[in-house]
């Protein structure tokens, strides 16, 4: 009975080893398996002179389908179709008074944890913080 005893702790102490071994092997292909991209900002360049809605900002909404996908005449709220977009925009989603805390600008921005389907890029962003410092309006 003995022999089985130091037997069955032998096998048990090997077991315990190989375990071991097996979990340092996976944790070190884990840990050798992540990669990090950099990615490196993009420079924006200011936007200069008066910002168009007609001709800078809808079409930042509708280009490519990029929000008009989903936020069409029918579907999800707020409406970005070409006729409808500025009265879905503004008053709602815009704050002239604080242009930088503005529904519009922050919702689905290039940095936002908000949207989860499409962002803005950093260019587009910045020419809706313009348009809206500028005072919203609908030219």
């Amino acid at each position: 009975m003995k022999s089985f005893f130091v037997l069955t702790l032998k096998i048990m102490y090997t077991m315990k080893k190989r375990f071991i071994f097996l979990i340092t092997i996976m944790f070190s292909l884990f840990i050798t398996s992540c990669r990090y991209d950099f990615i490196l900002p993009v420079p924006v360049v200011p936007v200069t002179g008066d910002v168009s809605f007609a001709t800078q900002v809808a079409p930042i909404f509708s280009t490519a389908g990029k929000c008009t996908s989903c936020h069409k005449t029918g579907g999800q709220s707020p409406d970005y179709t070409a006729a409808n977009a500025y009265a879905s925009i503004v008053p709602a989603l815009v704050n002239t008074a604080s242009p930088a805390d503005s529904r519009i600008y922050t919702f689905a921005g290039p940095a936002t944890s908000t949207h989860s389907w499409k962002k803005l890029s950093a260019a587009e962003d910045a020419i809706i913080l313009q348009w809206i410092t500028q005072g919203a309006k609908n030219n």
